[in-house]
């Protein structure tokens, strides 16, 4: 899991050694390396190029094809205990241009904590020397997006997921007064490349827009964050008048959000390192040589390149499932009936339908008997039987944590099969379930009670069930 992970389209009038170019200025201007422009020399034009300095290594990669070319850098440093590794590619064609950037984090030992994940300073690098390219119909920029108040339609799709973009919209709505107002230029340098904070322009607008997105759209102030190719949202209303605390809130679920989703596009390190083993081979046959290691080499490194990719494609295929669980389970519970639909959405398929059934049970036993309360009580239950699926899932849970002695590899599979999200926390895995923050849970990962795993399944019992 990565600690930190982005992508965005960057002006396509830069080259890829630009970015390779500025890359190396990024690393050799940082006061945590030891390495100088001339450790790193010249950029190859194909292959690989390794530089070694004691425990720090840089990676420089570069392949071409009839219609693009793909170049990248891996540098990884030792720094107290703690090994860093940062993977910059670039990936350019015909119309697009494409940046990625991945940051790893691992603890070298027990006692070294992880520290919190930050957005890489060569982020902001990138946009002020290269320049933003154009996502869908928004330039990618260190500054908002303003709305006009002839441009609902561009509001209307960027909500309900239809525009063409690849970035999550920040959606900041006019306030009903200047007291609320967030910073929005703040605000989008905050998540600039990372999401598009687009603002409304009135009070107006935005009561036209309720009409058009069926009351989707965040008002009075509120900021909303929407998902691009889906109708998922998450809001953010006003509890306190700390507009800062609320930035910060907005950049980190975002900044979470993107480090737990796969990549988009081929503007990965894995899928560049397969494209440099490929044009190896396809260079040793097309200049006849016969020396077998060499072609050992080239085998070895497309096996080792394919192999990453899929067990990378293996642990998305798990995610996707209780990802798709979680978002069949929302769209059929949103239908209108007695009550309206809330914002909150099932983690699992009825949960919502369930717990309301759950409540009118409750009621009903503290109901008078024969009394009109209790007879409209006993109507809704008889007509409405809870799917029982929140027992299910809670017996999976206990049957996979009752005797948990360590997070090995196959009760991580089984818990991520369920819906949760693990990451590495330092002293502990941390498991959320659903990616919803607000039920994260602490897996140890030295166990020193035998009653560890009974107390974390009814941890998740009294949490989620």
């Amino acid at each position: 899991m990565a600690n930190f992970s982005a992508e965005f389209p960057i002006d396509t009038k830069n080259t890829v050694n630009d970015v390779l170019n500025l890359a190396c200025t990024w690393i050799t201007g940082s006061p945590h390396t030891n390495f100088t422009k001339s450790d790193i020399g010249e950029m190859p034009e194909e292959g690989e190029k390794t530089i070694s300095i004691n425990d720090n290594q840089i990676v420089i990669a570069k392949s071409k094809s009839d219609n693009s070319e793909i170049a990248g850098l891996k540098y990884t440093r030792t720094e107290n205990q703690l090994q860093w590794t940062t993977s910059i590619v670039s990936l350019k064609n015909c119309d697009k241009h494409h940046l990625s950037i991945e940051v790893v984090c691992k603890a070298l030992n027990t006692i070294a904590r992880l520290p919190p994940p930050k957005k890489p300073y060569f982020i902001w690098q990138a946009l002020n020397a290269l320049g933003g390219g154009s996502d869908g119909e928004i330039p990618v920029s260190q500054k908002p997006f303003n709305l006009n108040e002839d441009e609902a339609s561009i509001a209307l799709a960027l909500i309900n997921g239809t525009a063409n973009n690849t970035l999550p919209i920040v959606y900041v709505s006019s306030p009903y007064n200047k007291r609320n107002c967030i910073n929005t230029d703040e605000l989008a340098r905050l998540v600039c490349g990372l999401a598009h904070v687009v603002v409304e322009p009135s009070r107006n607008f935005s009561a036209k827009l309720k009409d058009l997105t069926q009351s989707k759209n965040v008002y009075g102030g509120d900021v909303g964050i929407y998902w691009p190719k889906s109708r998922a949202r998450t809001i953010y209303r006003w509890k306190d008048n700390n507009p800062r605390s609320l930035m910060l809130e907005i950049a980190k679920e975002i900044r979470v959000a993107l480090s737990n989703r796969r990549q988009l596009t081929p503007c990965t390190w894995l899928n560049l390192k397969e494209a440099v083993a490929k044009n190896r081979f396809e260079q040793l046959k097309s200049i006849g040589s016969t020396e077998i290691n060499e072609y050992i080499a080239a085998f070895d490194a497309d096996i080792s390149a394919k192999e990453a990719r899929l067990a990378e494609v293996q642990e998305e295929c798990s995610r996707l499932l209780a990802e798709n669980r979680r978002l069949s389970a929302s769209i059929s519970s949103s239908t209108r009936g007695l009550l309206n639909h809330g914002d909150e959405q099932d983690l699992y398929e009825n949960e919502i339908t369930d717990i309301v059934i759950d409540a009118l049970k409750e009621a009903l036993r503290g109901a008078r008997q024969g009394s009109r309360r209790s007879h409209v009580l006993e109507d809704l239950l008889y007509h409405n039987e809870a799917s029982g699926n929140g027992a299910l899932l809670e017996g999976e849970i206990r049957a996979i944590l009752r005797t948990y002695e360590g997070l090995d590899s196959k009760t991580k599979g089984a818990l991520t099969k369920l819906g949760f999200e693990i990451t590495d926390d330092g002293k502990h895995y941390k498991a959320v379930f659903q990616g919803d923050g607000r039920y994260t849970f602490a897996l140890s990962k030295s166990i020193s009670d035998h009653r560890t795993g009974k107390n974390l399944v009814s941890d998740i019992k009294n949490t989620i069930f």
